[in-house]
């Protein structure tokens, strides 16, 4: 995944003589450890294969060693200002990744951040790879290299991959699944892991990952879905293939796509689902569908995207089941959480058909979420509100009485503007639950 590349620097062009930087182009990290661990038939060296196609010079660079070595520094330094092009292979070791044990941070080693900043210092043209198995901070370095490529813990064949994408022989055209915070700080399950003695505290709900982040607001380095390409395209001409929908349509979402670059390329679109008013706290928004596109330099295509029912649905554990609640919905097209290109909103006629479920203890909004059980109480509401100055109206109040009381058990209200004659609250609400 290509996650920045200033000036174009990339795809080189085989023409520039290129300092290789970094112990894992020698030895490659291409897989975790434990029992994800094999023994591979065959592994590709990045330095062998970068070889092949400029020349080249190496150093170590990397210790893998919790402490700084300024002589490694130094070498690098040294080979980067002689090329024209400096290439550092960055690589989590072993003991900071692995199955079996938690990262303490998401820094790399003191001595990357260090090697990184002192090549870039030399070096305008510097590329960053990495490996790794998760997100890592690239705060306190990234400002200063104008590209970086995400590898990941590519396989055995992972370096030849790098060297197409590096040398443009392929187009970019992944994306992110996970989203790089700016701080540790930032993430969803923060305040909440590891949790305390024996008990893990999973506090941040559906809030994981982007919903999390665009739930408190918070800035991210890169956004989940988020990829470059060595072309650039253009969205265009949204369509829905109906306004108003039941439960049980399925609605056909169609959007045009342009490669408006000079390479061939291929663009993820990606539809997400805003649902603006639900019972439940819901996320910002959904990724709910996206499809991969091909496309030549100035092609056009129309891309569609399905939508059943489930993606206008949330869970919920009152009535153990998947409810869509009727109203509108807003269908935003982009190329990440972040990217949104166009949008549009669409109607949910009728929503989940659902039982009320409904006890002593349930609040007015309880009452008034169901049409059912809203018609029952609406007549004793609208006689409270109507009671002039003993009554729940705007004036005894200073407020909405329909907003101030939503949140109260319906027995309190009842309470407070006086109760039934010859009833309890309680008694008054046993009847109304009877009636429905």
């Amino acid at each position: 995944m290509l996650l920045k590349n200033e000036g174009d620097l990339l795809p080189l062009t085989g023409n520039e003589t290129v300092a290789v930087i970094g112990r894992a182009a020698l030895t490659p990290v291409y897989q975790g450890g434990g029992s994800s661990h094999v023994n591979s038939t065959k592994v590709d060296a990045p330095l062998e294969l970068i070889k092949e196609r400029a020349e080249v010079s190496f150093t170590e660079g990397d210790n893998f060693k919790p402490f700084i070595d300024q002589v490694l520094i130094n070498d690098a330094v040294t080979a980067a200002r002689e090329a024209d092009v400096a290439v550092l292979f960055i690589a989590l070791p072993a003991q900071i990744e692995s199955e079996g044990y938690d990262r303490g941070n998401l820094d790399l080693t003191p001595h990357q951040v260090a090697l990184i900043k002192a090549v870039a210092a030399v070096q305008s043209r510097t590329v960053v790879v990495l490996n790794n198995g998760s997100v890592i901070n690239m705060v306190p370095w990234i400002d200063s290299v104008p590209a970086v490529l995400e590898a990941w813990l590519p396989g055995q064949a992972g370096a030849g991959a790098v060297m197409d994408v590096l040398y443009g022989v392929v187009n970019p055209a992944g994306r992110l699944t996970e989203t790089f915070p700016l701080d540790l700080a930032d993430t969803p399950a923060y305040l909440n892991f590891p949790g305390d003695g024996d008990v893990v505290r999973y506090g941040e709900g559906i809030f994981v990952g982007y919903r999390g982040y665009e739930a408190t607001n918070r800035p991210v380095l890169f956004p989940f879905g988020y990829g470059l390409s060595y072309t650039q395209f253009a969205y265009s001409q949204l369509r829905v293939s109906q306004s108003e929908f039941n439960i049980d349509d399925t609605i056909t979402v169609r959007v045009d796509v342009t490669n408006t670059g000079k390479r061939a390329g291929k663009e993820v679109v990606q539809l997400y689902v805003h649902d603006p008013v639900a019972r439940l706290r819901r996320p910002v928004k959904e990724l709910k569908a996206f499809a991969k596109v091909a496309l030549e330099p100035g092609e056009t295509k129309t891309v569609t995207l399905t939508l059943g029912s489930r993606a206008f649905s949330y869970y919920d554990p009152t009535y153990s089941q998947w409810i869509a609640d009727a109203g509108e919905f807003e269908l935003l097209v982009g190329s990440s959480a972040a990217a949104v290109h166009l949008r549009q909103t669409v109607k949910l006629v009728e929503g989940t058909p659902f039982e009320p479920r409904l006890h002593l203890e349930s609040t007015v909004g309880d009452w008034m979420q169901h049409p059912r059980s809203a018609a029952i109480l609406k007549p004793m509401l609208d006689h409270f509100y109507s009671q002039g100055e003993s009554g729940l109206n705007n004036d005894s109040l200073g407020a909405d009485p329909q907003v101030f009381f939503r949140d109260l058990p319906l027995p309190i209200v009842i309470s407070f503007v006086g109760g039934v004659p010859g009833k309890s609250p309680d008694e008054v609400v046993e009847g109304l639950l009877a009636q429905l």
